[in-house]
């Protein structure tokens, strides 16, 4: 299921999983694969989590097995004939898809490499995206994003997977948080002597974007940790659940308010071209203070 790409496609995750907890699925998506490898089983765990969710755990199963095997008549699939996405293979969905559906809530079709639509068949589809029926949802897929017409971008919820490179280094960005957090959390304003061991040695003081990812991710860990105090295993970093529930003990509900909210209020300053040594010197005496 989708939370197998938790960790590596971070931010994919969450934003597609809030939609689906929150009933906000949109009706059209675009993956940017970027070059992902997993990208078609990332969207194929995407598509199970939508049907599924709300199942009990074997109508979960059966369901999940059946869409494995190819034998879930409600979704459908667009691949290039040749070199490109002809006109009439769009045309023959369409039609296909204004009957009724034969099971499920969900009818959805996905169009692989969508940047091999020429301009006839793209334009083809754009109504098709405009107005589409409620239980209808596109997803479509390319490698080559600048590649596709503006008009279609502009009607789909874009999606950027990260690479393989990309997840490398989100996974050692979340490393270096937790490292970071639980130092913080045992030393209190001591971590600024350590400051550079533990952050500036791994993360470029220029690098202002992943000192952003940095934040979100500090801002997430807590926030599991405040999930941790009622009782909640549904967290992002779940691997790191016993390490998490450490901090929790250290801390009570209030404290994690708190950092949280210091935490958002010092990111919001980075837009302003503060000076990030200081910054984080600043961060450390609020919540190590604590």
């Amino acid at each position: 299921m989708l939370c197998d790409y938790k960790e590596t496609q971070y931010i994919a995750y969450n934003l597609l999983m809030n939609e689906i907890v929150n009933n906000k699925i949109s009706h059209a998506y675009l993956f940017d694969e970027n070059n992902c490898n997993d990208s078609f089983n990332i969207v194929m765990a995407f598509i199970k989590e939508v049907l599924c969710y709300g199942l009990d755990e074997e109508s979960k199963n059966t369901l999940c097995k059946r869409i494995d095997d190819g034998n879930y008549p409600e979704i459908k699939i667009i691949e290039p004939d040749g070199t490109i996405i002809k006109k009439q293979q769009l045309i023959n969905l369409q039609q296909e898809f204004s009957r009724s559906a034969v099971e499920g809530h969900k009818r959805i079709y996905i169009i692989r490499e969508a940047d091999k639509m020429r301009i006839e068949s793209a334009n083809s589809m754009l109504k098709f995206l405009e107005e589409p029926d409620n239980d209808i949802m596109a997803i479509l897929m390319t490698n080559n994003f600048n590649n596709l017409l503006s008009t279609i971008v502009s009607r789909c919820q874009v999606i950027r997977f990260n690479n393989d490179t990309d997840s490398q280094k989100d996974t050692e960005l979340t490393n270096i948080v937790l490292k970071f957090i639980k130092y913080l959390e045992n030393n209190g304003i001591r971590t600024i002597i350590s400051e550079q061991e533990l952050l500036f040695s791994n993360i470029s003081l220029k690098d202002r974007n992943r000192i952003i990812d940095f934040f979100d991710k500090m801002i997430d860990m807590y926030y599991d940790i405040l999930k941790i105090f009622y009782g909640s295993k549904e967290i992002i970093f779940s691997e790191y659940y016993n390490d998490l529930q450490e901090i929790a003990d250290k801390n009570t509900v209030d404290k994690i308010l708190n950092k949280m909210s210091i935490l958002l209020e010092k990111k919001d300053t980075i837009k302003n071209n503060v000076n990030i040594n200081l910054l984080i010197d600043s961060l450390i005496i609020s919540i190590g203070g604590m």
